[in-house]
């Protein structure tokens, strides 16, 4: 049962590795989700599969918990640190499943918006965030600085650009159909990117840092 915890670093390789797991299977979900937002794949098509592939990150993150107490019980300060780390940032993968999901249950209700603008703005978004989910447990495992801060760059930067699509929905200034499940749309992809950034960040900042890497205006 605990071979896993045969050397201080054995039980938090195994965590990483269940860790990479999680934000493949985080951005599986977005990819399914946003084809079926985007008129990709009709959500009937790969309900089963998303919902499935969501679930497995709800149990990895739970298995991480799981393992990251035993370990930090057992090794004591020495791990400590590495051990909140992984505590926290499990949790950031988890979220990107669930924002993903909600995502999908937009597509369900309201289908894709029409071609137009907006739905290549979604498009290109979907286009920077799915490389943004994987890179930013590369960055961590290889503890790759620079990797780490140009995703921190790119995820402010996605945020203010959706910040901005959701602000001109609500001034009306955007004429487009589907402007509530446009604008959750947009809500739900920037804190996905949110959550990919405070993965990046626990590979530059202290962990009293973790989840809080700038101000957020979040509307």
């Amino acid at each position: 049962m605990f071979r896993w915890l045969r050397g201080p670093r054995d039980g938090l390789a195994e965590v990483e590795r269940l860790f990479m797991e999680m934000l493949r299977d985080g951005r599986q979900v977005f990819d399914l989700a946003m084809q079926a937002r985007l008129g990709g794949a009709a959500p009937h098509e790969v309900a089963e599969q998303l919902h499935a592939t969501e679930e497995r990150t709800d149990e990895a993150e739970r298995e991480i918990r799981r393992r990251v107490i035993v370990h930090a019980s057992t090794h004591g300060a020495q791990e400590l640190a590495a051990s909140l780390m992984y505590m926290s940032i499990g949790k950031d993968a988890e979220r990107i499943g669930d924002l993903s999901r909600g995502i999908f249950n937009i597509a369900e209700r309201v289908g894709p918006p029409p071609p137009g603008p907006l739905r290549d703005d979604l498009h290109a978004l979907r286009g920077r965030i799915l490389p943004a989910i994987t890179g930013a447990g590369e960055a961590l495992r290889d503890a790759d600085h620079d990797a780490a801060e140009a995703l921190i760059v790119e995820a402010r930067e996605v945020q203010a650009h959706y910040r901005e699509q959701i602000d001109q929905l609500l001034r009306e200034e955007m004429a487009v159909p589907q402007p509530v499940a446009s604008a959750l749309t947009y809500r739900h992809c920037g804190r996905i990117m949110a959550n990919v950034l405070n993965i990046a960040s626990a590979v530059v900042m202290p962990l009293d840092q973790l989840d809080y890497p700038s101000p957020s205006n979040d509307p």
